[in-house]
């Protein structure tokens, strides 16, 4: 949609520009988006096609629309004022770039206001050179309230993605919380599940749309979201097709997983989701003993981690990865905790990977309903989801 909009207010720009010139919209040109060294289609030095050198309500040097110092455009030469053509004195509401729209000329413009194409700083829209705060294209940098970055990806629904892939990220973002089973239901942990995360997201500024349906695993629908929760999903139920879309936006789209206990008793046997989580569980350890979950020397300072008790003593059906020795050691695997029981020794309970250009993290915590109105691990889930959508400075405590 920010598209659609750019493209009419540009058109809008033309044709006054060409009426006001008497040409025709072929007969003008499109200035570079930063500064140039003459003004253009909606300012300039002397307010170029849209009024004079002493025009009036519609340009020239301290014209209202545009013109040197004008409000919708201009060059903003050296002065301007609103209403006046002096110079010298610096603008109240135009002068250097304008405030609204227009090109950067000679002297050109530090910023637009709303719209237009500028060197840098559109606060609110437009095309710029750097770092727009609330949507438009930009050439480096990234938009915090949505748009595309030169350099990073599109925000997803409100975000916003920087230069590289584990870039920070700011602003609302959308989590697919998915739960469907083909095998054993956690019936009373989704049901507590879907309201801790209804209540984490509107704290922590997120939206969660959940679902049991497979067919959201499609390229369209997941390029809405920023984070894939597996809210203890079971069994086989992604098609090859399904499996590949998750894939590609998990890669070529910067995307995030994070998930919670059964996550790893998901689709055994695909080996992309392996590289996500790990491994396929190993069954568990009769349900369900108190036991101390010690975090990793290297994880303390983890932001998922940060804050827990140390040890943590949970009630739990701790789950056996006989493997982790193996997969724990590939590009990108930190473990950030380990359980030690009689019936299982020792193994890791949460884990995160960041690698392939997206970002995981999971837990095996969540068999039972009350896990997940739980202080500490309500903590621990809310801060693995914004790690994984890189915003892990933003975390509410």
């Amino acid at each position: 949609m920010r598209t659609s909009t750019l493209v009419c207010s540009l058109g809008t720009l033309l044709l006054l520009a060409a009426a006001c010139s008497g040409g025709s919209i072929d007969q003008i040109q499109l200035p570079p988006a930063g500064a140039g060294t003459s003004g253009t289609t909606t300012g300039g030095t002397g307010g170029a096609t849209m009024g004079g050198t002493g025009g009036a309500t519609m340009g020239g040097t301290g014209g209202t629309t545009g013109g040197t110092g004008g409000t919708t455009g201009g060059v903003g030469g050296t002065g301007g004022s609103v209403t006046a053509g002096a110079s010298g004195a610096p603008p109240m509401s135009g002068g250097v770039g304008g405030s609204t729209g227009g090109a950067a000329g000679a002297g050109g413009a530090a910023g637009v206001g709303t719209g237009g194409m500028a060197g840098s700083d559109v606060p609110m829209g437009g095309m710029a050179g750097t770092e727009p705060s609330s949507g438009g294209m930009a050439g480096t940098g990234a938009s915090p309230m949505g748009g595309m970055a030169g350099t990073g990806a599109e925000g997803g629904s409100g975000g916003s993605v920087s230069e590289g892939p584990y870039a920070p990220r700011t602003g609302s973002f959308k989590v697919l919380a998915y739960s469907k089973t083909s095998g054993f239901r956690h019936d009373s942990a989704i049901v507590a599940g879907t309201s801790m995360l209804m209540a984490m997201g509107t704290k922590q500024g997120f939206e969660v749309t959940f679902s049991e349906d497979p067919g959201v695993f499609s390229a369209q629908n997941l390029e809405q979201y920023e984070v894939v929760f597996g809210l203890d999903p079971t069994g086989n139920n992604l098609s090859n097709g399904q499996k590949t879309a998750f894939e590609e936006w998990m890669t070529t789209k910067d995307g995030a997983f994070a998930g919670v206990h059964s996550s790893t008793d998901h689709e055994n046997g695909w080996a992309f989701y392996a590289e996500v989580t790990g491994q396929y569980y190993d069954l568990h350890d009769v349900c369900c003993s108190q036991q101390n979950i010690q975090w990793d020397p290297g994880a303390t300072n983890h932001p998922t981690v940060v804050g827990l008790p140390s040890p943590w003593s949970r009630s739990e059906e701790w789950y056996k990865f006989n493997q982790n020795a193996q997969w724990s050691t590939k590009p990108g695997f930190q473990v950030l905790s380990r359980v030690t029981t009689s019936g299982g020794g020792t193994r890791p309970v949460s884990f995160v990977r960041e690698w392939g250009n997206f970002r995981s993290f999971y837990t095996s915590l969540g068999h039972e309903a009350p896990t997940y109105s739980d202080a500490n691990f309500i903590k621990h889930v809310s801060a693995g989801i914004m790690w994984s959508a890189r915003r892990e400075a933003l975390i509410k405590p």
